[in-house]
């Protein structure tokens, strides 16, 4: 187990980075032009001519450096205010390709695209990437190595149309729409790519030998771009929520006890987004409405030993988040901005200059002050978040950084000190570490104190890979800003897998086996839980994925020591144009964690989704969820829980949707019905009006009386942004 004075493996991993090298791939040149293309998703004679032409042909999948077998051409150039780029992807059989009318960030689920990287600060650590379907429809996000969040939303044009030899996709990028370096070299990191869904086919403009696990030093080079307009913009995004709410509450002068409680309200907002340079961006917001249009995902409750994590969905705090997460992205989150739960105002401060990538959060969260009863002296007082982040890119492919927090709510606090880092050793190794104290002031005003270190190492080179990870936190951590999911233990962590690949195209694509090893010891270096995992891991050409292991695991709960073991299976079809399916399995013993009735059960898991596309605007998805657990003495139910929910979108074109969402989770009891027409022409600019209804069978969550359908809450609510830029 890690011990905090041992840093040797960090001297050696410094040493090593120092020496190492960075290889990087071919630089195009392109040139400006004075009359701009029209994006009609037509390549119109002429339009193009003073564009750099590239071919996409290299094989990423299934057989690595192969060349593609649809042709497929790529063209840029641009002007002073927007880069201008289109794909000509040629397919000998157009009726093929798969290309259903969906919302924006969903190509990525089995539909052909194309897709452009731009690593604008080239640092070769980061990029924008933007996919597109055949049809133009958008998918976009930040992406750093282990990190491939589609948070990010930006605002440019794109438009596709499926002929008779394929289909040609144009776009147009604003460059302020873009965060950018504004040094004199004018030079950015470039992918181009495309995916051929029928074929499980993946080709790439740069070659991409899977020796090298890191993509971003494989990147090529775009120059030329030397008359960029590098000027400051405005965004400010007013929004307008009207909504009426009925709530179930206790009345005891009405029959059945209860009563509904009907709320009429209005809430206007303003967020503001200014481009103090290309690089540097400061947004504000007030009275912000961060009510979730969409759901979360459904997740198993029952027998949890500890909290389920659930991602950021809102604006104001997507923007820039990137600066804010672990430069590992599987380290501990210090920061997690789901924690500002109903903020009344909000200012922020991201970007990066040089080397340096910095970004400066305050908040004031009122949720705090409505969760505590009256008689608390912090009733009706708000939580106010500070947050600041620091990073720096350093050696080559390396980073280092520093973040504080501080979440303070009347005479209680909680700060924290974080220092991390990811340090290349090479293409294919890299250590990561994270080391955090906190210092917390109970509402009583008792202190308390702990640290927590994180180590990874991972290596990677097409045929091997190992992550190997060591962390220990003390019991008084606390991180309020963030989300540590435990505290008070020692964890070691591996997985190792070794992959075979056929020599050239085969029914199948690769097989995977691996091991996956875990150990955690509580405070007094007992042994708190265990498990250990061999499978194997399988693709095969015709879209089929199977995942499967065997589990044997043992548990330290209340005193008591659990032996428990299970079959896993993991297997996903995409081998269809017009349904998709995926799902798990788990059979075997598992621990009851319930204090009431501590043992080891029957396991039986299972989780499905089938998602049915009949018509090129109509998609279905169908998820069934369920876990139980037997008692092995006598037969009885130690849990019980399922979940039913159906959730269908007719997209009637690109902009405009209404969606049904219908869910059933028979350990609440809750039925939960969701109805949304959304009008979302590009980011931040929308109007979603939606109706929502809560009700339980045969269980009151005011325990007033049972039986029977009985409706806890009635929602109707219209929203509107906009964005304007200037």
């Amino acid at each position: 187990m890690f011990v905090p004075g041992h840093s040797a493996s960090i001297l050696v991993a410094i040493v090593a980075i120092l020496l190492a090298s960075s290889v990087r791939g071919e630089t195009i040149k392109i040139a400006s032009t004075t009359t701009p293309p029209v994006i009609d998703g037509t390549l119109t004679s002429g339009e193009w001519d003073a564009a750099a032409r590239l071919n996409i042909s290299s094989q990423i999948e299934p057989v690595n450096g192969a060349s593609g077998t649809e042709r497929t051409e790529a063209f840029l150039m641009y002007d002073r205010e927007n880069l201008y780029v289109a794909f000509k992807a040629y397919d000998s059989t157009p009726s093929a390709i798969r290309a259903p009318v969906s919302k924006r960030d969903s190509v990525s689920q089995g539909d052909d695209f194309v897709a452009l990287w731009l690593d604008t600060f080239n640092d070769r650590r980061r990029a924008y990437g933007f996919r597109f379907n055949p049809l133009g429809i958008q998918e976009d996000g930040i992406f750093s190595e282990g990190d491939r969040s589609l948070a990010w939303d930006g605002i440019y044009e794109s438009k596709g149309r499926i002929g008779e030899d394929g289909y040609i996709v144009e776009v147009k990028i604003p460059f302020k729409t873009l965060r950018f370096s504004i040094d004199e070299s004018k030079s950015w990191g470039l992918h181009l790519f495309r995916s051929i869904a029928r074929k499980k086919e993946d080709v790439s403009w740069m070659p991409l030998p899977r020796d090298n696990a890191n993509i971003f030093s494989q990147m090529g080079s775009l120059t030329g771009l030397d008359e960029v307009f590098a000027g400051r913009t405005l965004e400010l995004i007013p929004t307008v929520t009207a909504s009426n709410t009925a709530m179930r509450e206790p009345d005891v002068a009405l029959p059945d006890g209860a009563r509904m409680n009907s709320v009429n309200r209005l809430d206007v907002g303003l967020t503001a987004i200014y481009q103090l340079t290309p690089n540097l961006t400061l947004s504000a917001t007030v009275n912000p409405d961060f009510s979730q249009i969409e759901a979360d995902a459904p997740q198993i409750t029952a027998n949890q030993r500890f909290p389920l994590f659930f991602e950021e969905k809102r604006p104001f705090f997507l923007e820039g988040a990137e600066v804010f997460r672990p430069v590992y992205s599987a380290a501990p989150r210090i920061i997690d901005t789901r924690q500002i739960v109903d903020p009344d105002w909000g200012i922020k401060l991201t970007g990066k200059i040089g080397k340096n990538n910095l970004g400066f959060l305050a908040a004031s969260d009122k949720a705090p002050g409505v969760r505590v009863p009256p008689s608390d002296p912090n009733f009706g007082k708000n939580a106010l978040f500070l947050i600041g982040r620091f990073s720096r890119d350093i050696f080559k492919g390396s980073t280092a950084g520093f973040s504080f927090t501080t979440r303070s709510h009347g005479n209680a606090s909680n700060s924290v000190g974080t220092l991390d880092g990811r340090l290349r050793i090479d293409d294919r190794q890299y250590f990561s570490y994270q080391y955090s104290y906190s210092l917390t002031k109970e509402p009583d005003g008792t202190e308390r104190s702990g640290g927590g270190v994180y180590l990874a190492y991972t290596f990677g080179d097409g045929k091997w890979d190992v992550t190997v990870t060591d962390s220990h936190y003390a019991r008084n951590f606390r991180a309020q800003a963030g989300f540590i999911r435990r505290t008070g233990y020692d964890r070691f962590y591996n997985n190792s897998g070794r992959s075979f690949r056929p020599t050239q195209k085969s029914w199948w694509v690769r097989v995977r086996p691996f091991a996956v090893t875990s150990v955690f010891f509580n405070e007094n270096r007992k042994l708190d839980e265990s498990f250990f995992d061999p499978g194997v891991d399988i693709t095969l050409a015709n879209g089929v994925t199977i995942y499967t292991y065997i589990s044997t695991r043992k548990d330290n709960f209340m005193g008591t020591s659990l032996r428990s073991g299970s079959y896993n299976l993991r297997w996903g079809v995409q081998s269809f144009k017009k349904i998709i399916a995926s799902g798990s399995l788990e059979i075997g013993t598992d621990a009851n964690f319930d204090p009431a009735r501590v043992e080891v059960g029957k396991l039986f898991t299972n989780d499905v989704t089938v998602t049915a596309k009949p018509l090129a605007k109509l998609n279905s998805e169908f998820r069934w969820i369920k876990t139980s657990l037997k008692s092995r003495l006598d037969g009885a139910k130690l849990f019980d829980e399922r979940i039913f929910r159906n959730r269908t979108t007719y997209q009637l074109d690109r902009f405009h949707a209404s969606r049904s969402i219908i869910d059933y989770d028979t350990l609440s009891h809750r039925l939960g019905v969701s109805l949304l027409y959304s009008y979302t022409p590009r980011p931040n600019t929308a109007l979603y009006v939606g109706y929502g209804d809560e009700l339980y069978k045969d269980l009151d969550p005011l325990n007033i009386r049972r039986g029977g359908l009985l409706r806890q809450s009635r929602s109707l609510f219209a929203k509107a942004s906009y964005n304007w830029r200037f």
